[in-house]
Order: C-alpha cells, then sequence, then structure tokens
C-alpha cells in the first residue's frame, strides 16, 4: 500500500474493525460527525459488543480512524486492503466478509 497516511489509519483501528464497521460508520457518518453524544453512545455501543478493547479509549481511537478513513475518501482503497489481506482472511473471515457487503454497498450506491 502507497499511501501511509491510510495505512496508519488502518493500522490505528485494526484491519478487522475498519472490515466489520466501516459500512456501518459510513451509514451513520453524518450523526456521528456532528453529534457528539450520538458518537459517544455509539462508542460505548460497539466497545460493548466487540469486547476487544481495554477501555471506551481504545474503542473510540478505532471509530475516529474510520472516520478520518471515510473523510480522505479512501474508504474503498481501505476495503479492497482487508478483502485482500492474507493474514486478516485467515484470522478474520467475519471481518472479510463484512467489508465485500460494505464494498458492494458503496459500489451500487455510485451505479444508482
Amino acid at each position: 500500500m502507497q499511501d501511509k497516511t491510510l495505512k496508519r489509519n488502518i493500522e490505528s483501528a485494526g484491519g478487522w474493525f475498519v472490515g466489520e464497521y466501516a459500512g456501518l460508520i459510513m451509514d451513520k457518518f453524518n450523526q456521528l460527525e456532528n453529534d457528539k453524544d450520538v458518537k459517544s453512545e455509539f462508542v460505548r455501543d460497539v466497545f460493548h459488543s466487540q469486547g476487544r478493547d481495554k477501555d471506551y479509549g481504545g474503542t473510540r481511537t478505532r471509530v475516529n480512524a474510520v472516520i478520518r478513513i471515510i473523510k480522505s475518501n479512501k474508504l474503498i482503497e481501505a476495503l479492497e486492503y482487508i478483502i485482500e489481506s492474507d493474514r486478516i482472511n485467515k484470522e478474520e473471515p467475519k471481518a472479510v466478509r463484512m467489508a465485500k457487503e460494505a464494498l458492494r454497498e458503496i459500489k451500487s450506491e455510485h451505479t444508482n
């Protein structure tokens, strides 16, 4: 991957997180971007549902990294990276499945 900023954002979020949550964050993007309470509640919900972070701060970092990816118009590239990653395919098949779903959704919106 050439784009160092994109790579850093994917690493900050975690490839599995980008795959599993990018579609959801994209769908709620305007609310998350414009309403701190909605964003805090979203981070709390994700924290409790995924259970991988020690505290809310880790989940907030992941959410913010995906938001940065979306704002930089690099979401398609990020999802393609997740889908093509051998390691993520082997270790996190659900994330790859969800990344493919999100990518299909984005591409169908662009063709409508």
